[in-house]
């Protein structure tokens, strides 16, 4: 069953494209109602429970018998058993940031069970909920919309074609946008020949789909393209696992608000989309004549749509002669110490080959390759920090644009890991996280903030006891609800940064 009793109106779909991943799931609307209830969409035992200041907020875990878990993200509270479980492992491991595993007979549910209600936690961007089906045994989420039935008849359509320059495999590049014409739900080109200036390309699209209930234009499912009537590739977007998130950032890429998909793959990949690639998705026209070019574009129900058009090109030169000496393969790991930097990138992070260099600039900061290189995991950075200041070594963080990356000290060297290169300023964090803005009374609210390595832990103490406090980082709100029956007394309230800092405020 669905996990909400009203009418489904789904707002974000399986495999949309957000900042660094792939969206997991569902997003239901719950506009205008808040905290409506949430059921367990079928029989099973909550698996997990998580509550954090970010990410899904406070979220629950469910594990059904055929293999599946359920996955509810973004509440407001959970119902009053599950709730009552939580908060006494709250209060035992005095954290407010938890995450529990419970057993198979702690909380057993039922299909149709109310197990929480709706609401904005974590990095949510307004009410509503987060929903999830993934495979027990691998976590992979898959596309629900494959599972439930959504009453769907409208065709998927496409906005804009992208040309790519695939002359040089390693240094790809868009070179033509051609605009999509849609009457009625038919799709023609601007132009119906496109005249390139070389032979060897690639293709994207820029496209969305909606059903019945909804006017939202969610991410298109599936994508073929065929060369004179044969298919060359083929992807649909299912079983997209976490590792995989940021792949995103190379499938996709978006120019004056339009989102493009590439419909053609990197030197190295990882991801279970793809259903068939020849040539990895480039073309190669070995003559001037003109070739038919299909782009067909499905929905998860069926629902179809196609563009037709024809390209060829000026000339047949073929591929650029490649004269870069690259010293990182995407598919292997790579290592590098020097006296001042140690690198360590393992096999998978990037998704081409890359000449790369590190060194530390006149000013003291440590370079490591192209801050515009798309990486698909974290590497890890090692920094020697000559001349430390004694007593705060463990402060030290690194700066790389606007964020800064805490980690550990240790004989000189200073360790951590980043998703991005760049440039890294070797820094200190002294500065105490910021405690402002204290209501008192049933409800206490106050203000957090820290400028560098950020909120690591807090605390709320009434005469003495621990209380349990729930952050939101949008908000950068802390709420602590104080007991109406408890005497006139003392609030602590306790704020610690990532390296250390604190800050401690008491109010009578």
């Amino acid at each position: 069953m669905y996990p909400l009793d009203r009418g489904i109106v789904i707002t974000g779909n399986y495999g949309e494209i957000r900042p660094n991943h792939f969206h997991a799931g569902l997003d239901f609307s719950t506009s205008p109602t808040v905290h409506l209830p949430i059921k367990s969409v079928a029989d099973g035992y909550v698996s997990r429970i998580k509550i954090a200041s970010s990410g899904y907020g406070r979220v629950l875990y469910v594990t059904h018998a055929n293999g599946y878990v359920s996955v509810y993200a973004h509440q407001k509270k959970y119902a009053k058993k599950i709730d009552e479980y939580i908060k006494l492992k709250q209060i035992e491991l005095k954290k407010n940031e938890i995450e529990v595993f419970p057993n198979t007979t702690d909380l057993v549910v039922k299909q149709g069970e109310i197990i929480g209600y709706t609401g904005n936690t974590g990095n949510s961007t307004g009410p509503h909920l987060h929903f999830e089906i993934r495979e027990e045994k691998t976590e992979t989420p898959i596309n629900p919309l494959l599972i439930y039935d959504v009453k769907d008849d409208i065709k998927p359509i496409l906005t804009h074609i992208a040309f790519y320059n695939t002359i040089d495999t390693n240094n790809i590049s868009r070179k033509l946008i051609m605009p999509v014409k849609n009457s009625n739900n038919k799709l023609s080109p601007a132009k119906y020949t496109q005249i390139l200036n070389g032979n060897t390309f690639a293709l994207g699209f820029s496209g969305y789909d909606a059903a019945n209930a909804s006017d939202n234009k969610n991410n298109i499912y599936e994508a073929k393209i065929l060369l004179d009537d044969a298919v060359i590739y083929h992807h649909q977007l299912n079983n997209m696992s976490f590792d995989n998130a940021r792949y995103v950032n190379y499938f996709s890429e978006k120019e004056n608000g339009i989102k493009f998909q590439k419909c053609f793959t990197p030197q190295c990949y990882n991801v279970a989309i793809y259903k068939k690639l020849i040539h990895g998705g480039k073309i190669v026209l070995h003559d001037t004549l003109a070739h038919k070019i299909n782009i067909w574009v499905y929905d998860e129900k069926g629902n179809q749509n196609s563009l037709t058009f024809f390209v060829k090109t000026k000339s047949i030169k073929g591929y650029a002669p490649n004269s870069i000496k690259y010293n990182v393969f995407c598919n292997k790991a790579y290592s590098l110490k020097k006296d001042d930097i140690e690198i360590n990138i393992k096999d998978g992070t990037l998704h081409r080959n890359i000449l790369l260099h590190a060194f530390v600039n006149k000013l003291g900061n440590v370079v490591i390759g192209n801050k515009d290189e798309i990486l698909l995991n974290a590497f890890s950075l090692s920094v020697k920090i000559p001349n430390s200041i004694k007593g705060r070594e463990d402060k030290i963080v690194l700066q790389n644009e606007n964020a800064y990356l805490s980690g550990s000290f240790k004989d000189g060297w200073f360790t951590t890991e980043s998703k991005s290169f760049g440039e890294f300023k070797i820094s200190y964090d002294t500065i105490a996280p910021l405690i402002s803005k204290v209501l008192k009374g049933h409800i206490t609210r106050f203000k957090i903030a820290d400028t560098q390595s950020g909120i690591s832990e807090y605390h709320v103490y009434y005469n003495g006891v621990w209380k349990i406090a729930e952050y939101d980082a949008k908000s950068s709100t802390v709420v602590c609800y104080i007991d109406d029956y408890l005497p006139t007394g003392k609030i602590i309230i306790k704020v610690v940064d990532k390296v250390g800092n604190k800050t401690i405020k008491e109010i009578n």
